[in-house]
């Protein structure tokens, strides 16, 4: 897919997420696909919490370091959602990421400053990139063809606006203000929904 968008954002794309109350943690889920509905099925999202909502009624259910597993779902551009883990421990990758989708996690919290970016295809991790990681796999070839200079962050907002960047231009489309008005789709994930 050919990406249509301007060499860099419009704006600090990490001020702006902490601008609108992400300081503390944000866990973001970037994938192939344009169906949310699906993505909440393989999520094992509880159907009747379903609730479209826009950004503020979402983050009403922003508690970062809460147990109970909130996500806030959405097409991000054409052919990618975005998935908001607004509480909990995180989704799991693997199954988004089967049948060739290409799928990334990026993850920061105030505790331990940031995560690194997870790239994961075919339900297999390809890649994790940060400060403490040397498993680069296949990230190191989607930062040469976009040309995204990582090593140069000498702090975690300088480090998440990289990934972000980076992730803008693979998606095509940055996290804007039209981005944070467009509706989504708020579930609840069950605490046992992963348990065998």
């Amino acid at each position: 897919m050919t990406n249509n968008v301007s060499p860099s954002p419009i704006e600090d794309q990490w001020g702006f997420l902490s601008s609108h109350g992400f300081s503390a943690r944000f866990a973001g889920t970037w994938v192939e696909g344009g169906d949310p509905e699906s993505a909440a099925h393989i999520l094992r999202a509880d159907p009747a919490s379903r609730l479209d909502c826009d950004f503020q009624t979402a983050m009403q259910s922003y508690d970062p370091y809460s147990s109970e597993e909130m996500v806030w779902i959405g097409v991000h551009a054409p052919g990618w959602l975005h998935i908001i883990s607004l509480s909990g421990v995180g989704i799991a990758p693997g199954p988004l990421s089967v049948d060739g989708r290409r799928l990334f996690y990026l993850e920061y919290d105030d505790g331990e400053g940031v995560h690194g970016l997870s790239y994961w295809r075919d339900g297999k991790g390809r890649g994790q990139y940060g400060r403490d990681s040397n498993t680069l796999g296949e990230l190191e070839s989607l930062f040469d063809t976009h040309r995204v200079d990582t090593t140069a962050a000498q702090d975690d907002e300088s480090e998440l606006n990289s990934y972000l960047h980076f992730l803008g231009l693979v998606t095509g489309r940055f996290i804007d203000q039209d981005w944070l008005m467009s509706p989504r789709t708020l579930y609840r994930i069950p605490d046992d929904a992963w348990s065998w």
